[in-house]
């Protein structure tokens, strides 16, 4: 098979059009058709008919998909410097990431890196070393055409080695480079009663710094420690990875997200289900178990591959996976995720239901239903752990490029007339549409109760109309009214645009107001990380024209 057309459809909004980018992406295809090859017939009509997406299905036979870890894990103990130990971190998370298909977290940065600051160390030296690392993760290492996926969690590091690489890493980033914007690394503060929350912690000022860096870079996004889902947990062992991937829970040890990651997982399309049971929820619910156990199968046959076949034997190198040191992959593989996600559950309910959903006071009546819906699949997943012994859970998935390839199949095959599949995309995950008028306050009710739910993933994001740049007040009002909804991870997106001569951020027209220039950037988050407007998919950029921005 050979390939030469440029490729003009995204399906990720973190690539480069370059000549790597069209050699990979010709060796993704192919490779994707011979494993859907090998498929039972029902799984590959599953994926080919968009009712379960199949996530790196290129890489079902070759390795696993996130990780979460450490510094040391990555650079040893050496005796670095905290410039040497920066520039040995970009070497180890460049090979990493190369070796597997999703996103590389650090559990702790802040903790981690106190330990290669110096008494010599001054924070605007340190602010410069991390603005070049920061650059280095902003190029195209991974693939030679993707930049890496790379998740710093910090904010409970109480030392005072801690509390200045959290400072520094934040100033770092809100300096940017040359004024302009980083999209890598997403940063996560991790929000802790008795640690960072309240007046009187040790790390309020710092809470405080992240929100101002919040409103001008929407970045960080902030992980509740203290949720429902999370409390029982030790903070310092957790965090999130990527833009959503939550690892906590394992049968086999402790309940941590350092050395572990998810091994795989699959988005199911909930609106096609509702079109298929035109209004009948017994219908409905029957097709969800066929597709909660159809992806049970799937995940079940991915993870026997990858023992079987899988070039994951770099795990063992310097013990990276919870059970590396066994040599043995079923031993390591074990203590891993193996993910079902969904999307477009408002979507489903409005088709179900013959509603839609104008305001958030008209979904609040049917909460309940929507929540009975997540209830079932997490009962599912839950009783998958039972049957197979492993570590399964419900993801709210984020669904970058399914949500305009889902609505788009549905459209040309089900839901001619259908409003939801016209307009271009589905809803992520149990998001509320993203169309719908709703306070702030509206949104996090709404949201709220799913977190719980959904123990492999989830995020809340409030969308605000004008960047809130010198106004942390009001992020901050946003975070907490998140918090006390019992959210498990909160980001606050806004457009951000951005000049490439003078750095001038905010919601930019054609020409500068600063310096007249007409190279102006608009950046927006699509999927959990920042990008550049110009380079989202399809399904997000119809969903991007019709956002509405929450009012307090």
């Amino acid at each position: 098979m050979r390939c030469f057309s440029m490729i003009q459809v995204r399906d990720l909004a973190n690539d480069l059009h370059n000549a790597a980018e069209r050699i990979v992406h010709c060796g993704e295809k192919k490779i994707q058709h011979e494993v859907l090859q090998s498929l039972p017939e029902a799984m590959r009509q599953a994926h080919l008919t968009q009712r379960v997406h199949i996530h790196d299905l290129e890489f079902f036979d070759d390795t696993y998909n996130c990780l979460g870890t450490t510094v040391e894990k990555l650079i040893g103990q050496g005796a670095f410097s905290f410039r040497k130990a920066l520039r040995a971190l970009v070497r180890e998370i460049t090979w990493v990431e190369n070796c597997q298909s999703g996103g590389l977290s650090l559990i702790n940065f802040d903790i981690d890196m106190a330990a290669y600051v110096t008494d010599c160390d001054e924070l605007s030296d340190m602010v410069e070393d991390l603005k070049e690392f920061f650059l280095d993760l902003n190029m195209y290492t991974r693939k030679g055409c993707e930049k890496p996926y790379v998740t710093l969690n910090l904010g409970l590091g109480t030392s005072e080695n801690a509390r200045l690489i959290t400072m520094a890493t934040l100033q770092a980033f809100r300096s940017g480079n040359q004024g302009r914007p980083f999209i890598f690394p997403n940063i996560v503060f991790k929000v802790k009663e008795g640690i960072n929350h309240s007046l009187h912690d040790v790390n309020y000022d710092l809470y405080q710094q992240a929100l101002q860096t919040t409103a001008l870079c929407m970045i960080p996004t902030y992980f509740n420690c203290d949720s429902t889902a999370n409390r029982t947990a030790e903070a310092e062992k957790i965090g999130i990875m990527g833009c959503r991937s939550r690892v906590v829970a394992d049968r086999f040890g402790k309940d941590t997200s350092i050395s572990r990651g998810n091994i795989a997982c699959t988005t199911i399309n909930l609106p096609q289900l509702a079109l298929e049971s035109d209004g009948d929820s017994k219908a409905f619910y029957q097709k969800l178990d066929d597709m909660m156990t159809l992806s049970r199968d799937l995940l079940l046959l991915r993870y026997e591959r990858l023992i079987a076949h899988g070039n994951v034997s770099f795990l063992f190198t310097k013990n990276l996976y919870v059970g590396a040191e066994t040599q043995d992959v079923r031993e390591t593989l074990k203590h891993g995720t193996l993910a079902v996600g969904f999307i477009g559950l408002w979507d489903a309910l409005g088709i179900l239901y013959h509603t839609d959903w104008p305001t958030a006071d008209a979904m609040m009546p049917y909460q309940e239903k929507a929540l009975d819906v997540v209830r079932h699949m997490r009962q599912m997943t839950d009783w998958f752990i039972e049957q197979t012994g492993l570590n399964f859970s419900l993801l709210a998935s984020s669904a970058e490029g399914v949500t305009g390839n889902f609505a788009a199949f549905d459209q040309d095959h089900l839901g001619k007339g259908k409003v939801v599949s016209e307009k271009g995309y589905y809803t992520n995950s149990f998001h509320v549409p993203v169309d719908t008028k709703a306070t702030v306050f509206q949104k996090t009710k709404l949201e709220g109760p799913f977190h719980a739910l959904c123990n492999g993933g989830s995020i809340t994001y409030v969308e605000l109309g004008e960047m809130p740049d010198g106004n942390a007040e009001a992020v901050q009002d946003i975070i907490d009214c998140a918090l006390r909804q019992d959210c498990n991870y909160i980001g606050v997106n806004f457009p951000l645009d951005y000049c490439m001569d003078c750095g001038c951020r905010g919601r930019l027209g054609d020409t500068c107001p600063q310096c007249g220039s007409t190279k102006i950037k608009r950046m927006r988050r699509v999927s959990g990380y920042l990008s550049d407007e110009d380079h989202l998919t399809t399904g997000k950029h119809h969903e991007m024209s019709q956002r509405k921005a929450n009012l307090f």
